[in-house]
């Protein structure tokens, strides 16, 4: 009996103790000072919606020079690495040889031009003989065909010309194209031939440059139902209806002074990446793009007329990789805060699906509101449902002249007429 009493003495004990420790507890809970914080009020607006890919420059047009005819190389004319036009005489083959061939054949060609001759005046007389019955038939069939066969022989010889005056000017390879030349890959007194399989050179067209790029299938689906808002079914159902501006960034991340223009998307989607391939053009009057560069692109996509944007030093991460945010919840529209006289609010985590970044913002699909105060300052110390102080209040850090705000934007067919203008109808 002493020993139940002695248990239930010391439950009771430890009970207290709990107790007191509990209420302890409270006690500092409720004593704890509300987290000094500054937020950033969420405000919607209109924004250029952008897709940043990657890419490849390649030639506007690529030309390989090879020869015509076969001989040896007498002579390169043109500087490597230089431009060159189209028309431009690039090598000069040992032409002795074809020459010689077609002194023959002009040769050959008088000499059927003089059969003709004979054996047109024959069928004449004959002819005249026949009416008089002077000959037999036979004769004369004799004569007409021989005439026949002396024509057929002149145009066999006129064409035997031709085809030796097209292998003597074959002899000097000429330039295919415009642009710049490569290294050549023969040295004076090389056989080449027509066949062969190595090209002497290959010349580049750079004005314009292409850029090759790939995005995924599900933003340029997006980006098509965006841009065929307003247009007929036939306007509709062309993949290459995408007239937008493009931008190009260089792997220290500057912008190309040049706007380009989305020319071409592939109608077959990569069934391994779920991804196409899209084509622009850019003007390249000073040549500061080359073929095979890596690149990246910002393709205009559309416009997001309630666009959120928060500072990226506001978002947070948790264990999985989840985005969230604080948000300070019971602020009135346009309080005035400051150290002296801060606003009372509460924490609430947010969480948040997060686009592309427009400058040093997130743009947020999912999660936030027009109006939302989300806290930036002080943000390490704040937890969920907890007392906050909040002593600044500011709109986001936008530049006035940022290129993704409507408002800095031309006008759509404006856009397409200064793009057009900026490739010089080259594209």
């Amino acid at each position: 009996m002493c020993f139940n009493l002695k248990q239930i003495l010391m439950c009771g004990v430890a009970l207290l103790a709990l107790t007191a420790c509990g209420d302890s507890s409270n006690q500092q809970e409720r004593q704890r000072p509300a987290t000094v914080v500054g937020v950033v009020n969420v405000k919607a607006r209109p924004v250029i919606l952008y897709s940043e890919m990657p890419g490849r420059t390649l030639a506007y047009e690529t030309a390989e020079v090879r020869p015509e005819v076969t001989g040896i190389i007498r002579e390169r004319v043109y500087q490597e690495g230089a431009f060159v036009n189209k028309g431009d005489v690039l090598y000069h083959i040992d032409d002795e040889m074809y020459k010689a061939s077609y002194e023959g054949a002009k040769a050959n060609l008088a000499k059927a031009e003089a059969a003709v001759t004979l054996t047109q005046l024959k069928e004449r007389r004959m002819s005249e003989l026949r009416k008089k019955n002077a000959i037999s038939q036979q004769d004369y069939d004799e004569a007409r065909a021989s005439y026949l066969q002396a024509n057929a022989d002149l145009q066999s010889a006129k064409a035997a010309v031709q085809t030796a005056k097209i292998n003597l000017d074959r002899t000097e390879i000429s330039a295919p194209l415009s642009g710049l030349i490569s290294k050549s890959s023969v040295s004076v007194g090389t056989l080449v031939s027509n066949n062969q399989m190595t090209a002497l050179a290959t010349i580049y067209q750079i004005d314009p440059m292409n850029v090759d790029l790939t995005e995924s299938v599900e933003k340029l689906v997006k980006a098509k139902r965006q841009n065929d808002l307003g247009t007929d079914e036939e306007a509709s159902r062309n993949l290459q209806n995408l007239n937008v501006p493009v931008k190009l960034l260089f792997d220290n991340g500057k912008e190309y002074s040049q706007v380009g223009k989305l020319e071409f998307v592939d109608v077959g989607v990569d069934v391994n990446t779920s991804t196409m391939t899209l084509r622009a053009s850019f003007a390249n009057p000073k040549y500061h793009l080359m073929p095979g560069m890596f690149v990246r692109a910002k393709v205009q996509i559309g416009v997001d007329e309630y666009a959120l944007l928060i500072p990226q030093k506001a978002v947070l991460r948790d264990n999985r990789g989840n985005a969230y945010v604080f948000i300070a919840e019971g602020l009135s529209p346009n309080q005035t805060v400051s150290k002296e006289a801060p606003a009372k609010a509460k924490s609430v985590r947010k969480f948040v699906t997060l686009g592309d970044t427009y400058g040093e913002n997130w743009l947020v699909t999912e999660g936030l509101k027009d109006g939302d105060s989300v806290i930036l300052e002080g943000i390490q110390k704040v937890t969920d449902n907890g007392d906050l102080n909040v002593i600044k209040i500011n709109d986001i850090n936008i530049p006035k002249d940022a290129d993704y705000l409507v408002e800095n934007s031309m006008k759509k067919n404006e856009i397409a007429t200064t793009v057009a203008e900026s490739t010089g109808g080259n594209a």
